[in-house]
């Protein structure tokens, strides 16, 4: 099932890897201008129904991929397969049979032993023109193999196969994808094919990618949020049936003896195995809970895996349901509300009456008298002179540099200001002297 729209390699995967996988969990979207109309190729298949299949020019690793497992399939659709393994067979048992009567005893020359050197001829020649017959549809049926899959490709995947098939079976020496070069033209074959196939694959994926994708399957994938299980149970077996025919380094020029093939999908009990160690903590207990046992394939783990879903749902929503009540009985218990009674009465409790403050004195004599009242003034006493106390102006001793008015504390300020000014040139010339002092004596030493 196809996939969550907008859904992010984040979501899907644990942690950050540090290498892209071949293949990821998120199919990338593909940021060049596509053509509303692609083209197609109408193939006929050996039934007599005719297949209409598009023809790839471009796409991402993962379309070329499934086109390339698209025409593997339509070769076996049109029996071309078939044709070729029953036509190589009818060619080496013509073989073996030629090979039998050259080995065959013939006696003494008489009129028996004539007629036997006669039957022997007629059944060469009988089982020559049969291996002829069986090569001629062997080539046809390898050929007509090699123009389906060049038709079925466009631009640049196109001319990489005609220089592959150029190279494979044009030059007087030829190298597989294991990179050992063999002398001699080769002939066009199904086993050839496949090498070319394979070098073709070489042009978009790694040596070692189907290494990698196993090992992204095996421990970069989790279970996204918003897709469903069924979702995610599709999808990882879509990358799990994609290794077989993905490049390995069994047949590359890095290969040891001890190297495995690595392009060999995961089975049933494994890959159900991986999907449970993908899937969130809680939801693993919950099945080791009710299973004694691993799971046994992932259609068997799919029902167990939406049960699970639902339980953990409703435990959710429980959850939430607890919170949100919760919630509304603290806002009932919580603070009271301005102007209610502290003892829980529910009678409001009056507002104290403003009681407004007038001061004679400061009235009379300036100030601000609306702050407090007449007898507890503390700026003029009661025949309306200055306290000189908290509320009056500092008196001069506070301030020396207001003393005897303003313009001398001007002066102050400016004699003040002069004086840092002769201390700082001062110091500059202080540092000019020892700068000199130690270039000077820096000479002496050279000399």
């Amino acid at each position: 099932s196809k996939t969550p729209e907008g859904l992010k390699d984040s979501e899907c995967e644990k942690g950050h890897l540090g290498t892209l996988p071949p293949i990821p969990y998120v199919p990338p979207t593909d940021l060049l201008p596509t053509k509303d109309n692609t083209e197609t190729l109408n193939v006929k298949l050996s039934d007599g129904t005719v297949f209409t299949m598009g023809i790839f020019a471009r796409g991402s690793p993962e379309d070329f991929l499934q086109h390339i497992v698209a025409v593997l399939r339509l070769i076996d659709q049109k029996g071309l397969r078939e044709l070729c393994q029953k036509h190589a067979k009818e060619m080496k048992n013509a073989v073996a049979a030629l090979g039998a009567l050259k080995r065959k005893p013939i006696g003494p020359q008489d009129s028996s032993s004539n007629k036997d050197q006669e039957a022997i001829n007629v059944e060469k020649t009988l089982t020559q023109e049969i291996f002829a017959t069986a090569k001629k549809q062997y080539e046809e049926a390898v050929g007509a193999t090699y123009e389906l899959l060049r038709n079925l490709l466009a631009g640049k995947p196109q001319t990489q196969w005609d220089r592959i098939v150029r190279e494979m079976h044009e030059r007087d020496s030829w190298a597989g994808p294991n990179g050992k070069k063999q002398d001699g033209k080769r002939p066009k074959g199904f086993k050839a094919f496949k090498d070319c196939l394979e070098l073709l694959k070489l042009t978009v994926f790694s040596a070692d990618t189907a290494e990698r994708q196993r090992y992204y399957i095996q421990q970069g994938i989790r279970k996204p949020q918003r897709a469903t299980v069924r979702q995610f149970i599709s999808r990882v077996e879509v990358l799990n049936g994609y290794l077989k025919y993905l490049p390995t380094l069994k047949n590359s020029p890095r290969a040891v003896a001890t190297t495995k093939e690595g392009n060999i999908p995961f089975k049933e009990a494994d890959l159900a195995s991986i999907m449970l160690a993908a899937l969130p903590i809680a939801w693993q207990h919950q099945y080791n809970l009710t299973h004694s046992t691993v799971p046994e394939s992932p259609r068997a783990l799919l029902a167990d895996l939406e049960n699970i879903k639902r339980v953990m749902l409703e435990r959710y929503g429980k959850k939430q349901r607890s919170k949100d009540k919760a919630g509304t009985a603290r806002s009932e218990k919580g603070k009271p509300s301005k102007g209610a009674s502290k003892e829980g009465s529910s009678l409001r409790v009056p507002k104290k009456t403003r009681v407004e403050k007038f001061c004679q004195r400061c009235k009379t004599h300036g100030g601000a008298h609306l702050t407090h009242n007449t007898n507890e003034c503390r700026r003029y006493d009661k025949d309306g002179k200055p306290l000189g106390q908290q509320g009056s102006k500092l008196s001069d001793k506070h301030k020396p540099y207001k003393k005897n008015g303003g313009e001398k504390g001007l002066a102050y300020m400016t004699s003040m200001l002069e004086a840092i000014q002769k201390g700082q040139k001062k110091a500059e010339k202080k540092k000019k002297r020892k700068r000199r002092a130690s270039d000077s004596s820096s000479d002496s030493d050279s000399e």
